[in-house]
């Protein structure tokens, strides 16, 4: 590594001889190290001090948090703590009914001032950066800022209700104190990579009672152990994939497209491009899918994330799930893939944006605030805006094309496969630029496709709306009722039972 890297890295040296043994920035082997020890550490919170008062448990965890960020970060972890207690101070100042709003606009521009100076001052020479855990912690102190805040609306509508909603089993009551909100901030089983957990969830799992409800007619809380195995064996796959994939297709090559005199330029084929570009994003999947499985197993080894039984009787350990790696790599249609990526901050998101303000403008939001949350490089926001277009455009398009592949099941096979196909090509096309960062190579990407399939997602845009197509349908008499219709029709019902937009 070069004499800038390590003078510019301001967390722990102690394991620069590992580094340079193995060639791995110092900064990746610190992550890993810090995350191996939160696995480690984790055990105790289910068997030594499973019945270890509250106020032991949330000690615990912040004592570990502030040690791994200042292993990690160095000096720049008192970031880590200026944020929550800023947010703090407004959650015990500002009128209830403007808390979310007020910490939610404090907490971005606190955010958006950290990734301007990375931005500008070009510390992309490494990998593990502070504005990694402030997004998450930005997520956590926003979240139960607008649960307190909507608590004044759920009192007044369910003021003479006796049955409790999801959303009010998430409310938050009243301002939590120092230690439980600084705890829950800065906990280390999702400091560093999240996913994001909610105020209620996390209290559950402090004061004993995680899964108490859903485990009355199994026993007790049952044992993670599958889970985390899984979990882990998982993640160290998609380690060795990245590492076995990593030299075969760098995403550089793909920054040579800004020079039209360069043989990816000259000589590479569209199809080829698209090909090349696919295996270079799945390498960048990869650290994502090592992170999050990896963290998801901390969790589930301190007790966190038990999701009560499937109907087999089987434990679900998939409250603190971030990602479905299947789910998003064999989706059918962009808004599957999409809500299989990231999961918690989807429905961070929906507290956030899509649950705020009209309906007309609710994908816009979302996708502005997922970019603004990302930071200021434009091909961040050259993604979110294909994404926000594309997911509007393959709702109508499935609207209008669907009902002709109901017919018989060889149509509905040949369905499957061109949505599975153009799923994966309108997704490694959208999310080349967020890789990229930057905006010359993005748009020769996007260049050498001719910008088509904005194109196609604009044109997609004036076929006619779901209403009118179900008149149509009704007036020429080509509704589909056979039996295979209705069990195709249902069984992709239950597959889509939550029905509710998703985005990172």
């Amino acid at each position: 590594m070069t004499a800038t890297y390590n003078d510019y890295y301001d967390g722990s040296k102690l394991f620069l001889f590992l580094s340079n043994r193995i060639g791995l920035p110092i900064d990746l082997v610190n992550f890993f190290i810090s995350q191996i020890a939160a696995l480690c550490v984790a055990r105790f919170f289910r068997k030594p001090l499973k019945l270890a008062s509250p106020e032991f448990r949330h000690s615990l965890c912040l004592v570990i948090g502030l040690l791994m960020g200042y292993f990690c970060f160095g000096k720049q972890a008192v970031h880590l703590s200026v944020l929550p207690m800023l947010s703090y101070m407004l959650l015990k100042t500002v009128p209830q009914r403007l808390t979310g709003n007020i910490i939610l606009a404090a907490s971005m521009i606190y955010l958006s001032c950290l990734h301007l100076h990375r931005q500008i001052y070009h510390t992309a020479n490494y990998n593990l950066d502070i504005t990694g855990p402030l997004m998450v912690i930005t997520q956590r102190v926003t979240s139960l800022a607008y649960s307190f805040q909507d608590n004044l609306k759920r009192k007044e509508i369910n003021a003479n209700s006796t049955k409790q909603t999801e959303k009010e089993a998430c409310r938050v009551d009243k301002i939590p104190s120092p230690l439980e909100y600084f705890a829950y901030t800065l906990a280390f089983q999702t400091l560093m990579c999240g996913p994001v957990v909610f105020y209620s969830d996390y209290i559950s799992f402090i004061e004993g009672d995680n899964g108490k409800d859903n485990s009355k007619s199994f026993g007790n809380e049952p044992s993670p152990r599958l889970a985390v195995l899984y979990k882990v064996a998982g993640s160290v796959a998609a380690a060795l994939l990245y590492l076995s994939l990593a030299e075969k297709y760098p995403l550089n090559v793909l920054e040579e497209l800004k020079d039209p005199t360069s043989e990816v330029s000259r000589s590479w084929s569209a199809l080829y491009l698209l090909w090349y570009a696919y295996l270079s994003t799945l390498v960048v999947r990869c650290k994502y899918y090592h992170a999050w499985l990896l963290s998801e197993a901390i969790c589930n080894n301190s007790g966190m994330g038990f999701n009560g039984y499937d109907n087999n009787g089987s434990p679900k350990w998939d409250k603190m799930s971030n990602i479905d790696v299947f789910g998003f790599e064999f989706a059918q249609n962009f808004r599957t893939a999409v809500s299989s990526w990231n999961k918690n901050t989807n429905a961070w998101l929906r507290v956030a944006a899509y649950e705020r303000g009209g309906a007309a403008w609710r994908t816009a939001r979302v996708y502005a605030l997922s970019a603004l949350w990302h930071g200021f490089h434009p091909g961040y926001y050259l993604t979110f805006f294909a994404g926000g277009l594309f997911t509007v455009a393959a709702k109508k398009i499935r609207a209008f094309a669907r009902p002709m592949f109901l017919e018989s099941r060889p149509k509905k096979l040949l369905y499957d496969a061109l949505t599975f196909v153009t799923t994966r090509v309108a997704m490694t096309y959208a999310t080349v630029p967020f890789v990229l960062l930057h905006l010359s190579p993005s748009l020769a990407f996007y260049g050498k496709f001719y910008y088509s399939l904005h194109f196609i997602a604009l044109g997609a845009m004036f076929l006619p709306s779901k209403s009118k197509l179900h008149g149509l349908t009704q007036n020429s008499d080509l509704s589909i009722t056979s039996t295979f219709t209705k069990d195709i029709t249902a069984s992709e019902n239950k597959g889509e039972a939550n029905g509710k937009l998703k985005l990172p």
